[in-house]
């Protein structure tokens, strides 16, 4: 995984630094399943000195998918957290796209019942009660 990490303005924080590549350091563990090479993170970290503002701004490029955060803060340790708690709420619902886990759920909704392999998701719940006095 290609990895930037950009500080502007930013004085001698070393805890700022550190708190960033903790938090890259747990995105890449939930990006495992991804091939290494097909992802890059781009981490900009910036201070506005007069009003005390921190800006936060993370882009996650992964195959055939783009995910994005931006915070705004006056405390740079929030703001920080923040974007990567969003950018993992994106991550994990991207996943879930991946996985077709929302077509599991539509059809849980529509009392369908989860998928079974060799059966399609339409079949009718009464014809599944069948099934199961047959085999008993």
């Amino acid at each position: 995984m290609k990895c930037t990490i950009e500080l502007k303005h930013v004085g001698p924080r070393a805890h700022v630094q550190h708190l960033i590549e903790e938090l890259v350091a747990r995105l890449e563990e939930k990006l495992a399943h991804f091939p290494s090479d097909s992802i890059s993170l781009h981490v900009a970290f910036e201070e506005n000195g007069s009003h005390k503002l921190y800006h936060m701004s993370i882009n996650c490029h992964l195959p055939k998918h783009t995910v994005a955060a931006k915070q705004e803060g006056r405390d740079a340790g929030l703001c920080i957290r923040k974007a990567f708690a969003e950018i993992q709420r994106q991550l994990e619902k991207q996943k879930a796209t991946i996985r077709h886990e929302h077509d599991l759920r539509r059809s849980r909704r529509e009392g369908k019942g989860a998928w079974v392999k060799g059966r399609s998701p339409s079949t009718s719940a009464e014809s599944r009660e069948v099934e199961l006095a047959e085999e008993s």
